[in-house]
């Protein structure tokens, strides 16, 4: 929490935000007894701004960012939530509530060439909104009228935001990009607002003038005493200007804290990748290698259960049954991801292997596609219980059943973290991981109920081996079908 935030009440408090935008939901999907299906683009945000700091919000692109940003304003109607602002609550403001809102909260879109209408000059851009409130309320006293006194307002922002007055009869076009996002921050300002979301007011423009307009963006908070919400996916940015950070994944805060704790300890699998991936300014960097997180960003129409981010965490919980290392657990699980999303195919696989290996001449070898298979996915060296459940589930994928194999992982190898879905732990800085769940959180769940988040499957039944045991379990009828710890491998998954 920043020192201005210290003993304050929040002048932003969001809580439970959701946005859910619905496909398959009109009058006549509905004649047509179609189910509704839901894309969850904001799914349970909580989030607190504090009078006079800077809060970031990053992550990926299509994370859910600038949605949460324009819900909270209500730019967008939320499906569910509470959004309180200085003590009132937004969500259930009309009326002249709602316009006294607008008035003390403003936005800075992300396109500064879009967001400027062309068939207005910036005079015009720059006063709308003041015109729209009805400012001011009475002629000033000076003799000027109200359309004076808003277009003398309009060149005194725009020369603030660093423009000359005498650009004020020009139209967007005629601007640069960074001269266009001024124009968008001097409209934002026109209202005397306390609080501002940034939607990446810099993403789009070039470095010298991404620094030009940071500058800007942080005398102006000193001079007016703004409160930001700055929303960008540059890493460095959010570092450069924020007080704390809040980090989102597919619609969801996944870690929050102060901007110095998360850059330099971050909890959350996600934000260590997030912060690994940035370039770095330094010749020891020359070089570096960066590991992208594995697998493709799921769908918010159909997001995992569980965490979120367990089809892609390099760090997720392996079931009490299963001892292997992390990276092959990983390969693991991303095979059964990949059959799970219905797009993954033996035929598919089969096509790309006639390909590699001479087209019509190439006949179909089961070794050869489980070889494929285990490169792929990194499933070589495996031994033990493990190797004959993953030997066991490419021999069906080989065959064509791509549904049997899946169940087949899916009993084998299912993971508590798909169990249930984490909650933000901890005081200032916060994570939602299983990794930091409280005492009460048991790494181990019952193998009984592991699985029954994906499909109903029951788990893989045997107890956790005693430490140095190998587990040997075989069904009634003789066929070894358990998972246990391979002989002579040293486990890398415990929860930190």
């Amino acid at each position: 929490m920043s020192e201005s935030a210290a003993g304050e009440e929040p002048l932003l408090e969001v809580r439970d935000l959701r946005k859910y935008y619905f496909e398959n939901d009109s009058l006549f999907d509905r004649l047509l007894r179609r189910e509704p299906t839901s894309v969850k683009a904001v799914d349970g945000v909580d989030l607190e701004v504090y009078p006079g700091e800077t809060l970031g919000v990053v992550g990926e692109s299509g994370c859910g960012k600038s949605t949460t940003g324009e819900t909270l304003l209500r730019l967008r109607e939320a499906t569910d939530g509470t959004v309180r602002f200085d003590g009132e609550d937004v969500m259930e403001m009309s009326g002249s509530e709602l316009t006294r809102f607008r008035k003390r909260a403003g936005i800075v879109f992300q396109d500064p060439f879009s967001s400027l209408d062309p068939r207005m000059t910036v005079g015009d851009i720059v006063g709308e909104g003041l015109k729209i409130h009805g400012m001011p309320e009475e002629s000033p006293e000076d003799g000027r009228s109200k359309r004076e006194w808003r277009r003398d307002r309009a060149m005194e922002l725009l020369e603030r935001v660093g423009l000359s007055a005498d650009q004020i009869d020009r139209y967007p076009h005629e601007f640069s990009g960074g001269q266009r996002q001024r124009v968008g921050i001097a409209r934002a300002l026109a209202l005397d607002p306390e609080f501002i979301v940034l939607d990446e007011p810099v993403s789009a423009l070039d470095v010298s003038v991404q620094a030009q307009i940071l500058n800007l963006l942080e005398d102006l908070q000193e001079e007016f005493g703004l409160t930001y919400l700055f929303i960008a996916h540059d890493l460095s940015v959010v570092r450069h200007i924020c007080d704390r950070v809040a980090v989102m994944y597919l619609g969801e805060v996944v870690e929050t804290g102060p901007t110095d704790d998360i850059f330099e300890s971050p909890k959350h699998p996600y934000t260590e990748a997030l912060l690994e991936s940035v370039p770095r300014a330094s010749v020891d960097e020359q070089g570096r290698r960066v590991d992208p997180l594995p697998g493709d960003v799921p769908s918010p129409r159909n997001p995992p259960s569980g965490c979120h981010f367990r089809t892609r965490c390099p760090e997720v919980i392996q079931p009490a049954t299963v001892d292997i290392p992390q990276e092959q657990y990983r390969g693991v699980m991303n095979l059964r991801d990949r059959l799970e999303r219905q797009g993954f195919t033996a035929e598919s696989v089969w096509d790309t292997l006639e390909s590699e290996h001479g087209g019509d001449d190439f006949e179909r070898d089961t070794v050869v596609f489980k070889e494929s298979l285990r490169e792929e996915f990194d499933l070589a060296g495996l031994s033990g219980a493990t190797m004959d459940t993953v030997e066991d589930a490419l021999e069906i994928l080989a065959n064509g059943r791509e549904d049997e194999a899946a169940e087949r992982l899916r009993e084998a190898f299912a993971s508590p973290c798909e169990e249930e879905e984490p909650v933000l732990t901890g005081d200032e800085h916060a994570a939602s991981c299983h990794l930091f769940a409280d005492e009460e959180y048991d790494r181990d769940l019952d193998p009984e109920d592991v699985g029954s988040a994906m499909g109903g499957m029951g788990g893989p039944g045997p107890s956790p081996p005693v430490d140095g045991d190998v587990v040997d379990d075989l069904d009634p009828d003789g066929s070894d079908d358990a998972v246990g710890t391979d002989a002579g491998t040293d486990s890398d998954t415990d929860a930190r």
